[in-house]
C-alpha cells in the first residue's frame, strides 16, 4: 500500500512537472493537463490531454492501468450470446448484476456490425465461445497477466475414419467456408439462411479431466467444453438436410455445412447416423494459450518486443488498443478522435508510439472509431460510467468487451478518501470545490462521520471548504484529511492567463465578434477564459472589462454594457491575466422618439389652479393631426400649472413640446420624477414669440414619470400645446414614414417605414376606402398592414394608407382604382379630362350640376365660386350641415350668400376653415365671387390633419405672390403631389375651375 501511494505521489509530481515546463509526447503532442484517479491497489484511471501542433487541436486519451495480482481479474463479456451486441456500459451492468464490482473496463474486438460475429477469438471462463484461426488476439491467464499473439488454433473433427478441419467455431457459416461447430454460445439456432447439412451432437460426460493424446501429438484435456488444449468426445444425435435454421439445444452441439461447399465433405458428414461417434480437438501451438481464461481478438498487432509494427493505418480516427509493459502491468487505452475542439484522434502508428511512451513493449489493436469506449467505477461510486467521449455521441453496441473486476468485498471500515474536484483546469485566482467520499480498505465506498479538513499546495481553502488558486500556473495538489488521520489527495491544473477569450451575449448565449447598439441600449456580456480549447474555470472578477472611448458608454465589472447616447465607435476589451481581446463595437443615436400626448382625444392634463385647458381643432392652431390643446392661463401666485401622470420611457434624454407661443415671455417649465421619487425641474423657455415652434428640455437619466407643466412670470394669455413627445436626441424628427401601396383585387398590402426605424402600432396606421375606414391586420414586425376589402361596387374607388410617426409626420399612398362605371352623370364631361373625377365624386354626392332641359351640365371649365367651393368641401368631410344653421355669421354680404350654400359657409367659418376677407373695416364672406387659388389650397389644407411633409416652394417662380397665410398649406399639398403648379408656376392669385376642384378633392382621399 506505502509503495502505491509513493508511486501515485510520483505520478502527480511528474504531471506538474510535464505541465510547468510543457513537457511533450513524441507520438501525440504537448502534455497539458493530466488526471490520475486510484481505482484499486495497484489500479489508476489516467486522462491526460495533448496539444497537436501540426493539427492546432487537442487529443484526449483515457487509460486504466494495473498490475496482475489476486485482487482483480479480466473478464470477457458479451451479450446473451455470441452475435448478441450491448454498450459497454450495458455489459458491465450484467456483471454488476451478478453481484460483481467492475473496476473499470473497454470495447473489444472488430465485429461485423450487420450480424454482431466478432472477427476474432472470444474465450471466457476458460471456455472457447468463437474461434479464430489467424488474427492476433490478448490472452488472459489466471493471475491476470496478459499474452499477446495469433492463436493459430487448429479445430479438428474426428469421425467415421477422417480426421477434417473445422473452418470456425461459433461463427456465421459462409457458403463455401467447410465446417462450423455451433455451440448454444452461438445463440438459440443456427442463423443459417441456405440449404445444409446440420448435425446435431451431445458430448460425452465421461473421463474428464484425462489427459489424452490429440492427432498432432500434443498432450489434451478430455472435456465436455470446448476449451483451449482439450478434446470433446460426442454422439450424433441427428442428420438432416436442413433448408435454413434449426434449433441448437441446450447443452449440445451443431456441425454444419452449407449445400455449396465441398461435395465430399458434405458426402462424409451426411453420411453419419443417429449412434456415431465424433471427436473434436482443439490445439494451439503455443501451449500458454491452453491456461488462458478470457480472450479476446485483436486485429492489430501495435508492438512486439518494443518494435512498432510497420504499415499500420495512417487515418487519425478514436482508437481502443491494449498494452503489456515488461513488469506486466496491463494498460486498456482509449483516445478519442473525430471531435475538434475536443480530441482528434491518432493514427495507428501514432496509439503504438504513445503506448511505448507508457512503457509497453507490446500491444494490440481492437476496435475503435464510434466503438471507442471506456468506463470505470470510482471509488466513491457503487456503479459503471462512461469516462471517454464516443464519437457518435453515445456508446455503441458492440460484439464484446474487455472488463477488469474486483475479487474482493466490502469491509465498511474508512481507510482512505477519495478526492473529486468540481473543476480540473482552472484560471489563475478561480474557486471551486472538491468531494471527499469515504472508502474502504477494498476501495467499495463506505459511511465515514469525521469532519473533513482541507489543504492545498499552492493554493488555498477558506472555512468553508472553498478552493482559490493561485495566480501562476502549476498543478496543484488538494489533500483532504480527517482527525484519525485519513487522507486523499487529486490535482488541478492551474494556468496563469488563457490563450483565447471568447465574449458572449449572456441573454441568448451565443458567442459574438462584434457588437452595434442604440444610443442607452444595454446588454449583458460573459467571457469564457479558454487555453489551448480548453474551457478554464473562472470567475466574475477573472475578467476585467473596458471601453476604448468614453462616449461609447458604460460598462461594469460584471459585463453590462450600456451605449451612450451619441454615435461613436470603438472597442470593448476583456483581460484575463496577461491576455486580452477586443471586439468593435458601434453605437448608433439613430432618434428615437416616443408619443407622450399628441391631445387628439380628450388628452391626459390636467387644469390646475389658474388654467383651463379645452381641445382646439381650428386648423391655425393645430400643428399636427387634427386637435391641439388650448391652454389659457391666469398665474396664481406667480404660476399657472396643468398636472398629468406620463410615464418616460427608459431611452428618453429629451422632452419636446410644440407651442403656439403669445409672445408673453412668460417661463414654460416642467416637472419629472426619477425612478427614486425625487422631482426634477425642467425648462423649457420663455414664450418671447408667436406662432408655432418646438421647445426642448433636458430629462436627468433616470427621469420616470412627467407630472406637471407650469407656465409663470406674467398676466396671462393663451397658448396652444401640441405633439408632447421624448427622444434620445435634441433634434426634429421631420421626415415622414414612407409608405407604399400594393391592391390585388380586394387583398390590400401596404408596407410603412419610419426613418427611425421603429415599428408601428395599429394606432399610428390607418386604412380608408373613399375616406371611409376601414379595419385591417397589422404585420407582426409593425411595418404594414393586410387587410381584404369586401362591398365593393363595380364603380371607381379611392383606397389609401395612412402612417403618423411619434412626432406627427404622415405617410400616406394612395390607389384609385377605376372599375366598370356607370352613365356619365354630365352630358358636358364625356370626354373631358377630369370626366372620372367628376363622376367619382358625383356618385358620392359631393358634387352636382346644373339641371339643363337636356341633362345636367357640370361645366367643368367655370371658375368656382366660394360658395360652390365650401358646399363641395362640406360635402367632401361628410359634415351634417343642417346643424350648422344656427351659426351666426360676421359678413357684411352674408344676405347675398345663395341659399343652397349658406349652411355650407356656416359650417366653414364655425370650423375656421373659411374666414372671409376684410375690406373698410368690415367682413366679406364673397360667396359669389370666384375663389382663388391661394384660398382654395388654403381651405383644403386646413380640411386636412396637419403633419404631411411640406415642400420648398423656391422653384416656383411666383412664390412671393403667394399670401403668407396660404403658404403652409400650399407646400403641404405640393409635399403630397395634390397640386404641382403649372409650367413652374403656382397662379395663387388666379381663379380655380370647377374641374380642378373635383381633382384636387378627390387626390386628397
Amino acid at each position: 500500500m506505502k509503495q502505491f501511494l509513493r508511486r501515485s505521489a510520483a505520478l502527480f509530481l511528474s504531471a506538474a512537472l510535464l505541465v510547468t515546463t510543457a513537457a511533450a509526447s513524441y507520438a501525440l503532442g504537448d502534455e497539458l493537463h493530466q488526471t490520475v484517479t486510484p481505482l484499486a491497489d495497484g489500479v489508476t484511471l489516467t486522462k491526460q490531454l495533448f496539444w497537436s501542433n501540426s493539427q492546432s487541436n487537442l487529443r484526449t486519451e483515457n487509460y486504466l492501468t494495473y498490475s496482475p495480482g489476486t485482487d482483480y481479474s479480466p473478464a470477457v463479456s458479451f451479450g446473451s450470446s455470441i452475435l448478441a451486441k450491448g454498450t459497454v456500459s450495458s455489459l458491465a451492468k450484467g456483471l454488476e448484476t451478478g453481484g460483481q464490482r467492475v473496476l473499470g473496463g473497454i470495447n473489444g474486438d472488430y465485429f461485423d456490425m450487420a450480424t454482431g460475429n466478432p472477427l476474432g477469438l472470444v474465450v471466457t471462463d476458460g471456455i472457447l465461445r468463437s474461434s479464430s484461426s489467424f488474427f492476433s488476439a490478448v490472452g488472459f491467464l489466471p493471475d491476470g497477466s496478459a499474452m499477446m499473439g495469433a492463436p493459430e488454433l487448429s479445430v479438428m473433427a474426428k469421425f467415421s475414419g477422417y480426421c477434417l478441419k473445422v473452418a470456425d467455431v461459433n461463427k456465421v457459416r459462409t457458403s463455401t467456408g467447410g465446417y462450423y461447430l455451433l455451440s448454444e454460445d452461438f445463440g438459440p439456432t443456427t442463423a443459417n439462411t441456405q440449404p445444409g447439412i446440420d448435425v446435431v451432437l451431445s458430448p460425452i460426460r465421461e473421463n474428464l479431466g484425462t489427459e489424452v493424446t490429440a492427432e498432432n501429438g500434443q498432450t489434451v484435456i478430455q472435456s465436455d467444453v470446448l476449451k483451449i488444449g482439450s478434446r470433446v468426445s460426442c454422439t450424433v444425435e441427428s442428420v438432416s438436410q436442413s433448408t435454413g435454421s434449426i434449433p441448437i439445444p441446450p447443452g449440445q452441439f451443431v456441425l454444419t455445412i452449407n449445400q455449396q461447399a465441398g461435395p465430399w465433405l458434405q458426402e462424409v458428414l451426411g453420411a453419419l447416423q443417429p449412434g456415431d461417434s465424433m471427436e473434436f480437438e482443439i490445439t494451439s501451438p503455443d501451449a500458454r494459450w491452453n491456461q488462458v481464461e478470457n480472450a479476446i481478438g485483436a486485429y492489430n498487432r501495435l508492438l512486439t518486443d518494443g518494435v512498432v509494427t510497420q504499415g499500420l493505418d495512417t487515418s487519425a480516427a478514436d482508437r481502443t488498443a491494449i498494452g503489456v509493459r515488461p513488469d506486466g502491468s496491463v494498460i486498456f487505452y482509449t483516445i478519442d478522435g473525430r471531435q475538434a475542439g475536443y480530441s482528434i484522434g491518432a493514427t495507428l502508428t501514432q496509439v503504438a508510439s504513445r503506448l511505448l511512451e507508457l512503457g509497453c513493449v507490446n500491444a494490440v489493436a481492437v476496435d475503435g472509431g464510434g466503438s471507442t469506449t471506456l468506463g470505470a467505477t470510482t471509488p466513491d461510486s457503487g456503479s459503471f460510467t462512461g469516462i471517454n467521449k464516443p464519437s457518435g455521441g453515445s456508446q455503441r453496441a458492440v460484439t464484446n468487451a474487455l472488463f477488469l473486476v474486483s475479487n474482493l468485498s466490502p469491509t465498511g471500515t474508512p481507510t482512505r478518501l477519495h478526492v473529486t474536484p468540481k473543476d480540473r483546469v482552472l484560471l489563475g485566482g478561480a474557486t471551486t470545490t472538491a468531494a471527499a467520499s469515504f472508502v474502504d480498505s477494498n476501495w467499495y465506498p463506505t459511511q465515514g462521520s469525521e469532519n473533513i479538513s482541507w489543504s492545498a499546495q499552492y493554493g488555498s481553502f477558506d472555512a468553508a471548504g472553498v478552493y482559490t488558486a493561485p495566480v501562476s500556473g502549476v498543478v496543484d495538489t488538494l489533500t483532504a484529511t480527517t482527525p484519525s488521520g485519513l487522507s486523499g489527495s487529486a490535482t488541478v491544473t492551474v494556468i496563469a492567463a488563457p490563450n483565447s477569450i471568447a465574449i458572449a451575449n449572456k441573454k441568448t448565449g451565443m458567442d459574438i465578434t462584434s457588437l452595434s447598439l442604440s444610443a442607452k441600449e444595454s446588454v449583458e456580456l460573459s467571457a469564457r477564459a479558454i487555453w489551448k480549447l480548453i474551457p478554464l474555470k473562472t470567475e466574475t472578477s477573472s475578467f476585467t472589462w473596458s471601453l476604448s472611448d468614453p462616449k461609447l458608454g458604460t460598462i461594469t465589472d460584471q459585463g453590462v454594457f450600456t451605449a451612450g447616447t451619441q454615435s461613436a465607435s470603438g472597442t470593448i476589451k476583456v483581460a484575463a491575466g496577461n491576455f486580452a481581446v477586443t471586439i468593435p463595437v458601434a453605437v448608433s443615436s439613430d432618434s428615437r422618439f416616443d408619443l407622450l400626448d399628441n391631445f387628439e382625444g380628450n388628452g391626459s392634463l390636467t387644469a390646475g389652479p389658474g388654467s383651463s385647458l379645452q381641445p382646439e381643432t381650428a386648423a391655425d392652431y393645430v400643428r399636427f393631426g387634427s386637435q391641439s390643446l388650448r391652454w389659457t392661463y391666469t398665474p396664481t401666485g406667480g404660476s399657472s400649472a396643468i398636472s398629468g401622470n406620463l410615464t418616460l420611457p427608459d431611452r428618453a434624454n429629451y422632452l419636446s413640446l410644440w407651442v403656439y407661443g403669445d409672445n408673453s415671455g412668460s417661463t414654460l417649465d416642467a416637472a419629472c420624477l426619477d425612478a427614486s421619487g425625487t422631482s426634477h425641474t425642467l425648462t423649457f423657455g420663455t414664450l418671447n414669440f408667436s406662432g408655432w415652434k418646438q421647445l426642448w428640455a433636458t430629462l436627468p437619466a433616470d427621469a420616470s414619470v412627467l407630472t406637471r407643466l407650469s407656465l409663470s412670470g406674467s398676466a396671462g394669455g393663451v397658448v396652444w400645446l401640441d405633439q408632447l413627445t421624448t427622444s434620445n436626441q435634441n433634434q426634429s424628427d421631420t421626415t415622414p414614414p414612407q409608405v407604399s401601396l400594393t391592391v390585388s383585387g380586394t387583398a390590400v398590402t401596404a408596407t410603412a417605414r419610419d426613418n427611425t426605424g421603429v415599428p408601428f402600432m395599429a394606432s399610428q396606421l390607418r386604412l380608408l376606402l373613399d375616406g371611409v375606414s376601414m379595419p385591417f391586420t397589422l404585420n407582426a414586425g409593425g411595418d404594414g398592414l393586410t387587410a381584404t376589402l369586401s362591398g365593393l361596387s363595380q364603380g371607381t374607388h379611392r383606397i389609401t394608407v395612412i402612417a403618423t410617426d411619434a412626432s406627427g409626420n404622415i405617410g400616406r399612398a394612395s390607389q384609385t382604382l377605376t372599375g366598370q362605371s356607370a352613365a356619365a352623370p354630365f352630358k358636358d364631361m364625356t370626354s373631358h379630362w377630369a370626366a372620372s373625377y367628376t363622376s367619382y365624386l358625383s356618385g358620392r354626392g359631393i358634387v352636382s350640376g346644373v339641371t339643363e332641359k337636356d341633362g345636367s351640365y357640370f361645366y367643368p371649365d367655370r371658375s368656382i365660386t366660394r360658395g360652390d367651393f365650401a358646399l363641395m368641401t362640406a360635402r367632401w368631410m361628410g359634415l351634417d350641415l343642417a346643424s350648422y344653421s344656427g351659426v351666426s355669421l360676421p359678413f357684411a354680404d352674408t344676405a347675398s350668400i345663395p341659399q343652397w350654400s349658406q349652411n355650407a359657409v356656416r359650417a366653414m367659418y364655425d370650423l375656421g376653415i373659411m374666414k372671409g376677407a376684410s375690406s373698410g373695416g368690415k367682413l366679406y364672406g364673397n360667396a359669389t365671387a370666384p375663389i382663388t387659388r391661394a384660398e382654395a389650397m388654403t381651405i383644403l389644407g386646413r380640411i386636412q390633419e396637419k403633419g404631411y411633409p411640406e415642400a420648398s416652394l423656391t422653384s416656383f417662380t411666383d412664390v412671393a405672390d403667394l399670401p403668407a397665410w396660404a403658404k403652409p398649406y400650399v407646400a403641404s399639398l405640393v409635399g403630397q403631389g395634390v397640386v404641382g403648379g403649372y409650367e413652374g408656376h403656382l397662379r395663387p392669385g388666379d381663379s380655380v375651375s370647377r374641374a380642378e376642384v373635383s381633382k384636387m378633392l378627390l387626390t386628397i382621399w
